[in-house]
């Protein structure tokens, strides 16, 4: 468990065009970090297993725009078609073992990403491409996302099961994509991850600009749908149908009764964002290699989100952003390109605040 405060800094990428173009400009933001540099500089041995006709028409299949999109990454990183598929195609998005907390409820969406800190992407991405719906979200691998919402309203977040074995099929980071790119309500984003191919298991959290939530359970050639009022979701699968195909779910039940308690109670979104962010909350991710990295609260109808990095944001303000999503649509773009915030237990003394926040959240009146 770390002992001291880290700096965890976010960029924030703003991306509007074609599938080509967005491609372009997202490659064109990463080649410039420390991250991108050291990508270009490694050789890339493609695998036996790798046929870029195979890739091809998978995507062309399940996801033709992001095809595009690889394109322009390539062309702007000057690298192989191949190499862009294999590194930010659906194998690339493949993602380790991580924790997420998640409650809908009263038209709020609130969700921890948990993840050790090395292998987090470290950047939101905006993107209004032409063909789909703009969305906002956490990135991996540039084109796939943790979570997010778009121009609907519609959020989305993952919540990894199990790992191994892996199937044909999609990874989950482009899951949430596509989810974002081409759907507008809860009921269209159920449709979609029902007839797309699982490679792994996950929980998919979703709420929609009409209040309606779901969990949806997945993985290959099984899905289940959890409906209710309110909903809290984590790491484990709670259908019947499914229990028997989780891995570890000792962690993630002990997660649940907190996050069902608030959801019941219909917080209010910036209590949502306390009660999740707040460092000494039982849903917040602090120990062993993982740490919660980023805190997003939505709004769906009012299309509006809240971004808080690492813990205790919401008493640091800068280490928060109110985000009107209906403003970026309209092409106004963020002021900002970064957000910085906290890791670990303490605070350095020159940012603590006077008094610690205290997790005492009432119910909405």
């Amino acid at each position: 468990m770390p002992s001291a405060a880290k700096t965890l800094r976010v960029s924030f990428v703003q991306c509007r065009g074609t599938p080509y173009e967005v491609g372009r400009a997202q490659a064109g933001a990463l080649a410039v970090t420390r991250k991108g540099k050291a990508f270009l500089r490694k050789k890339v041995q493609l695998p036996s297993w790798f046929k870029i006709r195979n890739e091809e028409r998978a995507f062309r299949s399940y996801a033709p725009d992001l095809w595009e999109e690889i394109g322009g990454i390539a062309e702007r990183l000057n690298i192989p078609m191949e190499q862009a598929v294999l590194c930010f195609g659906n194998d690339g998005l493949r993602m380790p073992t991580g924790g997420c907390s998640a409650i809908m409820s009263g038209g709020v969406y609130g969700r921890n990403y948990d993840f050790r800190p090395r292998g987090y992407e470290a950047r939101f991405a905006l993107v209004q491409v032409r063909g789909s719906y703009a969305s906002i979200g956490g990135s991996h691998q540039l084109t796939g996302r943790l979570d997010g919402m778009n121009e609907h309203g519609l959020t989305i977040g993952l919540h990894l099961v199990k790992v191994l074995p892996r199937f044909p099929g999609l990874t989950s980071t482009l899951l949430v994509r596509r989810v974002l790119d081409s759907c507008a309500t809860t009921a269209e984003a159920i449709d979609l991850l029902r007839r797309l191919p699982h490679a792994m298991k996950y929980n998919y959290s979703l709420l929609d600009a009409g209040g309606v939530a779901a969990v949806v359970e997945a993985g290959a050639g099984a899905v289940v749908v959890r409906r209710g009022d309110w909903l809290a979701c984590t790491n484990h699968f709670q259908s019947p149908q499914l229990r028997r195909l989780n891995r570890r779910p000792a962690h993630s039940i002990g997660r649940l009764p907190p996050l069902e308690n608030w959801a019941a109670r219909e917080l209010t979104a910036e209590q949502t964002f306390k009660a999740l962010n707040f460092s000494a909350s039982p849903a917040f991710h602090n120990y062993g290699n993982a740490q919660t990295l980023h805190t997003i609260i939505t709004e769906p109808p009012k299309r509006r989100l809240l971004i808080g990095i690492g813990g205790d944001a919401a008493a640091l303000e800068e280490d928060m952003m109110d985000v009107d999503f209906k403003l970026w649509v309209a092409g106004e773009d963020l002021p900002i390109e970064h957000l910085k915030g906290q890791l670990g237990l303490g605070l350095p003394s020159s940012r603590r605040p006077r008094a610690r926040p205290q997790l005492k959240v009432q119910p909405r009146q």
